[in-house]
């Protein structure tokens, strides 16, 4: 059987034009398929000038995916060259899959050309530094059109400044950035409900997985959970703006080792 996406964020994310989309939120959610089965729609469309690379973090985090993609992209003809790491279509379209272990990285990939670059598990990366070189890469001399594809999940070392660059913009909130658009689209567990015929006690171990605030963030998709801390819940609302206090007023200071 072909994939294709299931109805809702699958679908807004195949179908997206935007340059930058990142599809994240709930654990389970379907975001891999919808980026792997994002390529195979792309490579559907462009043939050999769909060029694409897929990373994450580790080897270990990598091996999953690769699994699930001999899956989805064995009906489209694709074949793993082990040697070369990467799938191989028969119209001439190829997507690599590698990983970034440090930062630096990112560097490696100085002179390659993508029509497609995939992140996935963004909030794995503590800086968006390796991620942003990464797009200096999307260049298509075939034609094809250029994009950035991420994943995520709430938590990990990123997630301060993935939710600071895509969360707090509002989900499905286009910003103009010179020229390019970018977008969140939110992801929930209950958007995949294949998943959940074929696996109905996943929502279940989930709920054992982790701390109560670990377990909101990956269940519900909860981006505003600060695990660990005093008050675990941030609200750019409830602060109070900046202000020049009068001289007299007592200062008293306090500090979290976190």
């Amino acid at each position: 059987m072909t994939w294709a996406p299931q109805a809702g964020p699958q679908t807004a994310f195949v179908n997206s034009e935007d340059f930058e989309v990142v599809y994240g939120g709930a654990r389970g959610g379907g975001k891999t398929d919808a980026a792997l089965g994002d390529f195979a729609l792309h490579a559907a469309d462009h043939g050999a000038a769909a060029r694409g690379l897929l990373v994450r973090r580790s080897r270990v985090a990598l091996e999953p995916t690769i699994a699930r993609a001999r899956q989805i992209y064995r009906p489209f003809g694709a074949t793993w060259q082990e040697a070369k790491s990467r799938f191989a279509w028969p119209c001439g379209a190829v997507l690599y899959f590698r990983y970034l272990d440090n930062d630096a990285d990112a560097d490696l990939y100085q002179g390659h050309d993508y029509s497609r670059v995939y992140v996935e598990e963004l909030t794995q990366f503590p800086s968006p530094v390796p991620v942003d070189k990464l797009k200096a890469t999307l260049r298509s001399a075939g034609g094809a059109p250029c994009g950035f594809r991420a994943t995520c999940n709430p938590g990990g070392p990123g997630h301060n400044w993935v939710k600071a660059r895509y969360i707090d913009a509002g989900p499905y909130q286009f910003i103009e950035e010179d020229g390019l658009t970018r977008v969140f689209i939110p992801a929930k567990l209950a958007d995949n409900p294949k998943l959940d015929q074929v696996d109905p006690g996943y929502r279940a171990r989930l709920r054992q997985s982790g701390s109560a605030e670990l377990v909101r963030a990956w269940l519900e998709g909860d981006w505003s959970v600060v695990e660990g801390a005093f008050f675990d819940r941030w609200s750019n609302r409830n602060i109070v703006k900046p202000f020049t206090f009068p001289d007299w007023w007592a200062r008293i200071r306090a500090f979290d080792w976190g």
